[in-house]
């Protein structure tokens, strides 16, 4: 999919600069201005949603209904229902990855279009300033643009501190960086840990447990559990070392944890396994 149209880039239609934000309800300013500010906007609660796949009816009552109700004065979409409607088609069959990663890719162009971008000196810090532009349509107001792709400003501004700081790749998803529970063998992982721990830890009677409260103050509990104290010079980090190893060194085919979840799981399932204070080695 085309980023932009050049065609109209020099027209006479183009736009009047303003900033990323909510627009008035009086009027809407035909501008394309990104701001380098940190500020974002609340999410729009009457984006039309472009996701998922249109029928011919439901295709073209949308492209309608974009173009009745532009706020914009110069009614940018107007005369452009057939443009709109292949925008609009194309945009239908992608998947959500496809769709950011369109309209990431067609910001990185119009950043780096320099005949289209300019700096300003505003109130609130440098702001950059360039024209947006639709594939098939040609140059639009800001209000039109975010709308025909179904998104805010704030998602605009989010994206926009991505290409900022380098990264033009869709974020991952999280299950992709952070495996789900179901995924991770936590029988075996629970297993092993506490075969581990009694290997090498002791196991001691906890009459008496103190913990010390976000206000500061020192609770004390009691119970008749039995707890598996390691060694003091054990980490997290060093323990998940020894798993990993333990999986290598026997070519076991089990979904290991990463490490970043290791803790976590251990310490919610294996609650009366700790690592001992480096003070009671004293």
């Amino acid at each position: 999919m085309k980023a932009h149209s050049d065609t109209s880039a020099g027209s006479g239609d183009a736009s009047e600069d303003s900033e990323w934000g909510p627009d008035s309800e009086e009027e809407c300013s035909c501008s394309n201005e990104i701001q380098t500010s940190d500020s974002e906007v609340d999410e729009d609660p009457n984006t039309v949603a472009t996701s998922i796949n249109l029928n011919d009816g439901g295709l073209r009552e949308l492209v309608t209904r974009l173009i009745q109700e532009d706020p914009c004065n110069k009614k940018c979409l107007k005369g452009k229902a057939m443009e709109l409607e292949q925008f609009l088609c194309s945009l239908s069959q992608m998947t959500s990855g496809e769709k950011k990663q369109s309209i990431i890719m067609t910001l990185v162009v119009l950043k780096k279009k320099k005949t289209d971008t300019v700096l300003r000196h505003r109130d609130h810090g440098l702001r950059e300033q360039f024209n947006l532009f639709l594939s098939l349509i040609g140059q639009v107001c800001r209000t039109a643009w975010c709308k025909c792709y179904g998104i805010s400003t704030a998602t605009v501004t989010r994206y926009r501190k991505r290409i900022n700081d380098g990264i033009f790749s869709v974020k991952a998803h999280g299950n992709l960086l952070n495996q789900k529970a179901s995924a991770v063998d936590l029988r075996w992982l629970v297993s092993w840990f506490k075969r581990f721990a009694v290997s090498v830890g002791d196991v001691v009677s906890v009459r008496v447990r103190r913990k010390e409260t976000k206000e500061g103050e020192i609770k004390m509990y009691y119970s008749n559990a039995e707890y598996t104290l390691l060694p003091a010079y054990f980490t997290w980090d060093q323990l998940y070392t020894k798993m990993h190893n333990y999986v290598e060194e026997i070519a076991l085919r089990v979904r290991e944890p990463r490490s970043s979840t290791f803790r976590q799981y251990l310490t919610k399932l294996c609650s009366t396994i700790r690592i001992r204070s480096p003070r009671s080695n004293m």
